[in-house]
């Protein structure tokens, strides 16, 4: 009687996940009005952007492919990698660590990276410090405090931790900030005596864009009281990401209509202004192979950088390898 009890309750277990985490009811045919390309959008620039760029990005789409999409404001990552997983999401924009766990647990495909600067496929992290500081070198930070942007970050945690392992650096402490903005705050004010951040190179006018200017509103002699003491290894700009099983023929007609709406006046200021992005480029799963190396090398994987992913991976993924 326990094992038929047990075996029971194993049913009504597993079928609980599936109809958590397996294809939701979706009825009609996929791009009809009865039935929209779901769109998911990263939330980075708040509810306004996500508002004002909404409504611009389908109506191209769908004189463009003939695709209803239906555009989805994600509140978190882990809500889009969740969605790719149960057939919620077809497509979405997704940062790079959150498209590594989404490729990791949902097979989900990369089929465009973002461009900045209209060339820039990739971007680095870089150390800061302060000129009149003595912090000059990496090697220079043993026993220092030093703030990372969050713990999520490529470029401002990951890939400049693993240039502190490279160089043999002991820091003395380490605090996570609450963004790059907050990370070259504390950097400024004296807080801390070095920061984690991201860096985009310069514009054709050798404008800095680098995370310092994130700050040069309220300080505008950021510049000259913060330097670059280094820079990361190159990081692969996040993509746009399909669920692993999206018709061919609906992944192509999406990737070359967002290829065409960056083309356009009114594509370039909507994707400057909801991501600061400019354009996009082909991209590849193998694209994102060192993003995985980095984390190997500081002996992590994704699931533990990316906010809520352990207690994804254990509600939907491990019950399925028992």
């Amino acid at each position: 009687m326990r094992m038929k009890s047990l075996a029971v309750a194993a049913v009504a277990v597993t079928l609980a996940l599936i109809s958590t985490y397996a294809c939701t009811t979706r009825k009609g045919e996929l791009g009809t009005d009865a039935n929209p390309v779901r769109f998911y959008f990263m939330p980075l620039k708040g509810d306004a952007a996500f508002n004002a760029a909404a409504p611009v990005i389908e109506k191209f789409l769908k004189e463009r492919t003939g695709l209803t999409v239906k555009a989805e404001n994600s509140k978190d990552f882990i809500s889009i990698i969740k969605a790719l997983g149960n057939k919620k999401a077809d497509v979405a924009f997704l940062n790079t660590l959150g498209y590594v766990l989404a490729h990791d647990w949902t097979k989900a495909e990369a089929v465009l990276k973002y461009l900045y600067g209209d060339v820039y496929s990739s971007y680095k992290g870089e150390v800061l410090a302060r000129v009149e500081g003595d912090v000059s070198a990496v090697t220079d930070l043993n026993g220092k405090t030093m703030a990372f942007a969050d713990p999520y970050s490529a470029g401002g945690y990951i890939y400049a931790m693993k240039l502190i392992k490279d160089k043999g650096v002991t820091l003395g402490k380490i605090v996570f900030a609450d963004g790059h903005k907050d990370a070259v705050e504390m950097l400024y004010e004296g807080k801390v005596d070095a920061a984690a951040a991201y860096h985009t190179q310069p514009s054709a006018d050798g404008l800095m864009r680098d995370a310092r200017t994130e700050v040069a509103k309220e300080h505008p002699d950021v510049i000259s009281k913060i330097k670059i003491v280094a820079l990361t290894d190159e990081i692969p700009n996040g993509p746009v990401t399909v669920r692993n099983d999206l018709p061919p023929e609906i992944k192509q007609k999406l990737a070359a209509a967002l290829k065409d709406f960056a083309r356009t006046p009114d594509g370039r200021r909507t994707l400057f202004e909801l991501y600061n992005m400019t354009g996009f480029t082909a991209a590849r799963d193998s694209d994102y192979d060192g993003v995985r190396t980095a984390l190997k090398d500081l002996g992590k994987n994704v699931q533990e950088v990316v906010a809520g992913g352990i207690s994804f991976y254990k509600t939907y993924i491990e019950p399925g390898l028992e």
